[in-house]
């Protein structure tokens, strides 16, 4: 499940009204938009193919996991002016239905590579997609982000440490270098194929193929070597995301196209560490608020994540004004706990959490350690 760039630019100047935006859990009639999502993310985008059948599917596992069976998070970033989608963003909890996946591990010394499956029972970040219209004003950290207030919100179900898979270097001709010369020769047919085969869940296929000796870094193309953890050029600012949140390279790298894999403990990343809950209110009308944020609320099916200016009072209690989410806050307005973190690319006063949230259980265990990632 690979991630893609969210942004291009970290311009403003076509920047969509973020009171108009939302993230709330994709739902099986949202296919459409996702199809044409899946269709302008390009080849090597494993996770969310551009087939409808298999993108019904996954939305499907979507409102399974969100009703607290297994599956997929589908995270859905909609345009409520417009009532369409817009991004995309996913979490995969690990454990024994990915028994098939593998990756390529660089050994210390870079002189050859392995089959590994050291990252298969951890769970996944990834599927990280904007729309290029919206690909400005911070709207990709706040989708990247949103990913984790939501395994804050339930730590024991996606376990102790989570990786990403980001895309590999692939050409206008959907053709991997790293693919031509590693992969091509044990299975016999092309990157577009062998990415089909994984994204309809044939990996085994694949893996029954793979040599039993260590592949030797330098018999391989100088193109194979250049690329290999690599990100794809639209994908780097999806890894800067992932770096300015804590994760780490560590020489593991996607099986077909030598994209790099990044991990991080789950309670080491940024965005859960520096979170916290609260008390949330609905502002009063021409109320002033000092800080940027994200703010997520509601659970399961109900959780919505929102950007908004929001301020802690001497009661604290979090006020803020809320033009999207109003499904979950309008039908009371004291909805309880929710958490939030600081908005990183706001400009002004940080957000601090009260001092109730800092002595409960409501903030992140860090075991401790205090060093910025």
């Amino acid at each position: 499940m690979r991630a893609t760039p969210p942004e291009q630019s970290s311009s403003i100047g076509t920047t969509h009204c973020s009171d108009k935006l939302l993230i709330r859990p994709s739902n099986p009639s949202d296919i459409e938009d996702f199809y044409e999502l899946a269709r302008l993310a390009g080849a090597g985008f494993t996770s969310l193919p551009a087939n409808e059948a298999l993108l019904a599917d996954r939305l499907l596992s979507s409102d399974r996991a969100f009703a607290g069976g297994p599956g997929v998070f589908m995270l859905a970033l909609e345009d409520t002016e417009k009532r369409r989608i817009v991004g995309c963003a996913a979490i995969k909890p690990g454990g024994s239905a990915r028994k098939d996946f593998l990756n390529f591990q660089i050994n210390g010394d870079h002189s050859n590579l392995t089959p590994t499956a050291r990252y298969a029972d951890l769970t996944e970040v990834g599927s990280l997609l904007l729309h290029p219209e919206y690909r400005s004003g911070g709207i990709g950290p706040w989708l990247s982000r949103s990913r984790y207030l939501l395994i804050a919100s339930d730590l024991e179900r996606f376990g102790p440490q989570i990786f990403s898979e980001l895309r590999g270097v692939v050409d206008e001709d959907d053709c991997s270098p790293f693919y031509e010369s590693v992969c091509a020769p044990h299975f016999g047919c092309s990157f577009a194929e062998a990415d089909a085969l994984s994204a309809h869940g044939r990996q085994a296929e694949l893996n029954a193929l793979l040599p039993t000796q260590p592949i030797v870094i330098d018999d391989l193309t100088a193109s194979a070597r250049q690329t290999m953890a690599q990100p794809h050029h639209a994908g780097r600012r999806a890894l800067e995301f992932l770096q300015a949140d804590g994760f780490r390279f560590e020489g593991v790298i996607d099986l077909l196209d030598g994209g790099p894999a990044v991990v991080a403990p789950t309670s080491r990343i940024r965005t859960i560490r520096e979170s916290f809950e609260a008390p949330l209110q609905s502002a009063v009308a021409d109320q002033e608020f000092g800080c940027n944020a994200y703010v997520a609320i509601g659970r399961g099916p109900r959780f919505r994540c929102l950007r908004a200016d929001v301020s802690i009072g001497a009661d604290r209690i979090v006020r803020g004004s809320f033009a999207t989410g109003l499904d979950v806050i309008s039908e009371d307005p004291m909805i309880g706990r929710v958490r939030l973190v600081n908005d990183t690319r706001a400009i002004g006063p940080s957000l601090k959490p009260p001092i109730s949230a800092l002595t409960s259980s409501s903030s992140i265990d860090t075991m401790g350690d205090q060093q910025d990632p």
